[in-house]
């Protein structure tokens, strides 16, 4: 997952001249693209993996060579069979390497490899639940494809060898089942390189191992559930960074960044925030979830990240990019999508994790902030957040839909359940026995979240995840004065007809003002076009849907008066010294305005003269008249003086 050289430039021009603020917020969506776009054209159309398996171990010994570049594999693969009188079975491996030999136990085993797959047929039929142990010897120079799947790189003169295998690289380099569906109770990663570089994978360091050849052999292991795309190396001249996460009293988790020694000490500060980030995420989503094992950074080739479990491979490490990564170790690491369809739940949730992370750090303005530019991507965004062409690379990592969307599902779903039920339901998400270690799709998160809420959101997922576009909300009010001080204000809420759904049903905050300050009422707005009134003892002046921006929207109408003719009652009332004569015109008029006192005699005019549509207000200010009931009335004639438009008058009390 990637970025232009030119998105990274501009981030550094825009992140100095706001570093002190700290109001960039920079779209880790647009960073993770490849800056090779042909690699988008090899893909797995119509991919489907071998059913008729479970895999459950993957351990790779891998020889690594730079100049000449080259591969030799070793790797061991244990499934457990399905079905019943299984002959054979199939695993992905690019065409680009060759296979020696299939072994299992001490037996060669027939195999043909074409069409990027290796067809095994073994020694002997299986049944269901039995296991099958296989090793697979081959060799070659990987062909990277995706974001660039296996990379035989270079920084400052010195070799840097990466993987970044989402979504479908992993078979570029090392035999697999290539869905993220199928998850491996535990891996291990034996890589073998020259003296002088370090190789870093999932998991603990067990060992190095001396060969006396002039290189090393590094022994990691991984015993957590993970998915194939998620297995990873990183192989450099690192310089070693360690630091600790102190989640209790008495226990901490190693922190250990690999980073390339010219860059480590101005980097320090920023690696260092990452204590903290595993703080703020323990406590919203849960403890972090490989605590047993570490967490930490390798730096390698692309100026961007990528969230291989338990040690995130990382191009930049400014503070959006290295929240989104942590977040993904629980959501895409520990729960990881089920299918590219589903992608939302990896990339929308990391998004929402950057929004979190500037909330608890700079402020909820911030995380406003945040919010209203990830809104601004989600209206570019084509299609449903559900993944349709999973066969494009580029669909499934719409920066506008699969992140920003996601994200926007996120804070909308925090908007109507409250901040306590949607933090309860993103822990409980994280701790459900039937996915965390595992994989989910869309309904295992809605399931979550209904339980938790207590309430249907069947109407929330179906229109926001399956459905497409956003609201456009038409919006206009009228007013009624119902009585003395006591108002009526009708809101109507007209919506454009949109594809799927024809129109959007969401509970919603309306705010009205008035002359004593602000109202703010619950709907549930699910209708085409649906009109709310609200009763209300002091005169309105304006309105506004959703003032909190929990809705995904754009809004035409809003804050224009109503187009009524009206005199309010003056205010105050009784008055002294002086009152306030407030009316609104429908249209542009002549308009007269008068004090009488009680025999009907004039006294005053307050306004004599040509006005616009709109709210007015006339001040009155006694001027030697005594106590008592005083008169006002409203002439609105036509501009020309020739119609009468609208009249009306009203009483009043001065007291001394």
């Amino acid at each position: 997952m990637v970025k232009s050289i030119l998105y990274l430039l501009i981030f550094i021009i825009l992140s100095v001249s706001v570093s002190l603020s700290q109001t960039y917020y920079s779209s880790v969506a647009e960073i993770e693209r490849d800056i090779q776009a042909e690699q988008f054209k090899r893909l797995k159309t119509d991919y489907k993996s071998d059913t008729n398996v479970n895999v459950t171990y993957y351990k790779l010994y891998l020889n690594v060579t730079y100049n000449p570049d080259y591969l030799n594999g070793e790797v061991s693969i244990i499934s457990k069979s399905r079905v019943n009188n299984l002959s054979g079975i199939f695993y992905d491996l690019s065409n680009n390497l060759t296979i020696d030999s299939v072994i299992s136990g001490n037996q060669r085993l027939m195999f043909s490899h074409l069409m990027d797959r290796v067809n095994i047929s073994l020694a002997s039929t299986v049944n269901s639940g039995d296991d099958i142990t296989l090793i697979i010897y081959y060799r070659g120079v990987p062909v990277p494809t995706g974001f660039g799947s296996f990379i035989f790189g270079s920084h400052n003169n010195e070799p840097s060898i990466w993987n970044l295998s989402e979504p479908f690289g992993s078979s570029d380099w090392f035999p697999c089942k290539n869905v993220p569906s199928d998850k491996a109770d535990s891996s291990d990663m034996w890589l073998r390189c020259a003296d002088g570089l370090t190789a870093v994978s999932n998991g603990t360091l067990t060992g190095v191992e001396n060969n006396s050849d002039g290189t090393h052999t590094f022994k990691w292991h991984n015993s957590y559930p993970i998915a194939n795309y998620l297995i990873s190396l990183a192989i450099s001249n690192y310089a070693q960074y360690n630091s600790f996460f102190r989640y209790s009293l008495n226990d901490s988790m190693p922190v250990v960044n690999y980073i390339y020694p010219e860059n480590l000490e101005s980097l320090k500060p920023q690696l260092d925030k990452t204590i903290s980030m595993l703080g703020l995420f323990s406590a919203k989503y849960g403890l972090y979830p490989f605590i047993n094992e570490k967490y930490g950074h390798a730096e390698f080739g692309r100026n961007a990240g990528m969230e291989h479990q338990t040690i995130s491979s990382m191009g930049a490490f400014f503070d959006n990019i290295l929240a989104h990564e942590l977040t993904h170790q629980w959501f895409g690491d520990m729960i990881t999508c089920r299918n590219w369809e589903n992608i939302w739940l990896n990339e929308g949730f990391a998004t929402y994790g950057e929004a979190l992370y500037q909330e608890n750090t700079f402020g909820r303005t911030a995380y406003d902030e945040f919010i209203k530019f990830r809104f601004s991507d989600s209206k570019r965004a084509i299609g449903s957040v559900y993944v349709q062409d999973v066969n494009s690379v580029e669909q499934i990592f719409s920066s506008d839909r699969s992140y920003a969307k996601g994200c926007s599902v996120l804070h909308m779903l925090r908007g109507i359940t409250g901040d306590s039920v949607f933090f309860s339901i993103i822990r409980k998400y994280a701790a459900y026995t039937s996915i965390a270690y595992k994989t989910a799709v869309t309904e295992d998160f809605q399931n979550v979240a209904e339980n938790v809420y207590g309430s249907d959101l069947n109407y929330f997922f179906n229109e926001w995840i399956y459905g497409e576009n956003y609201p456009k909300y038409n919006v206009s009010w009228e007013v009624a004065n119902t009585g003395t001080s006591q108002y009526r204000a009708s809101v109507k809420i007209l919506q454009d007809v949109n594809s799927n759904p024809s129109f959007f049903s969401m509970p919603m905050k309306i705010k009205i003002t008035t002359l004593v300050g602000d109202t703010v009422f619950s709907v549930f707005n699910n209708m085409q076009l649906q009109t709310f009134d609200f009763d209300l003892s002091s005169r309105p002046l304006n309105f506004k849907i959703d003032p909190y921006n929990f809705i995904l929207k754009d809004v035409r109408g809003e804050n224009i008066l109503p187009v009524n003719f009206i005199l309010y009652q003056n205010y105050p009332n009784p008055f002294n010294p002086s009152t306030t004569i407030s009316y609104q015109l429908g249209r542009p008029s002549f308009v007269k305005i008068r004090i009488y006192d009680l025999l009907g005699k004039e006294i005053s005019v307050l306004v004599n003269q040509k006005q616009r549509e709109g709210d007015h207000r006339a001040d009155f200010i006694p001027a030697g008249l005594s106590s008592g009931i005083y008169f006002y009335s409203i002439e609105a004639k036509d501009p020309e003086e020739t119609n009468l438009l609208f009249s009306k008058s009203g009483k009043m009390l001065y007291v001394k």
